[in-house]
């Protein structure tokens, strides 16, 4: 934002002042000889080229910087996953379209078994590797429309939009569970991770993104309870 207030105020006038001195130079300047005026103006040009030529620089390099901060703001570094923030607005999103076209969103609430030990037995980097190969899996068992995010910790939330109906969103959850039937391999160990996974479905003329959320924590935390 600095940078853009600078070029605004500081280059665009820059610019027009140096081209209309060029202008008068070229044009009016009488009193000077005419390699002078020459002169003059082939440096009030380079001066224009110049200010240009970093205007767009700045522009360039706040754009992409400012694209890589959106990007940031909505990813998790470790998974590469959405974070809470992107399933959050996504599940907005998709209750926005389902207001208009009356199909059900799912939302799939997965909180990892016992992943404590894993960090405590084997060390945080290899907890970190296998967070990441469950967020893939994960990534890879559902529709391209769907969002997996890695909510927080070792919890996992996937928005599933435009389902056909209700019992939609039990298939999700049903080939989550199923992806993590095969050991994972990491740093030469062979992990076998579980997880406790609650769901829930709504519609957005009658439901918001804070109660989906809620009812897929508290069925996740019920079937937690009666491992």
């Amino acid at each position: 934002m600095t940078a853009r207030r600078t070029l605004f105020f500081v280059a665009v006038p820059s610019c027009l002042a140096n081209l209309l001195f060029c202008s008068w130079v070229l044009l009016g300047g009488q009193s000077l000889s005419t390699a002078w005026r020459w002169t003059a103006g082939l440096v009030s040009l380079c001066g224009v080229a110049l200010l240009l030529l970093s205007s767009i620089a700045v522009l360039w390099t706040g754009g992409r910087q400012e694209a890589e901060l959106a990007r940031a703001a909505r990813k998790d570094p470790l998974t590469g996953l959405a974070n809470r923030f992107q399933a959050e607005s996504r599940l907005q999103d998709a209750l926005g379209r389902s207001r208009v076209s009356g199909r059900a969103v799912g939302v799939v609430f997965c909180d990892l078994n016992d992943f404590k030990v894993v960090n405590d037995v084997y060390g945080h980097t290899v907890g970190d590797r296998l967070l990441s190969a469950i967020g893939a899996r994960f990534a890879d068992s559902v529709r391209p429309t769907d969002t997996v995010a890695r909510y927080g910790g070792d919890e996992f939330v996937v928005v599933c939009p435009e389902l056909r109906n209700g019992d939609d969103v039990q298939l999700v959850a049903e080939r989550l569970e199923i992806t993590m039937e095969r050991p994972f391999v990491i740093g030469g160990h062979s992990l076998t991770a579980r997880a406790s996974i609650g769901f829930t479905v709504g519609y957005g003329t009658r439901n918001t993104a804070e109660e989906l959320l809620s009812r897929a924590d508290a069925e996740m935390y019920r079937i937690k309870m009666n491992l």
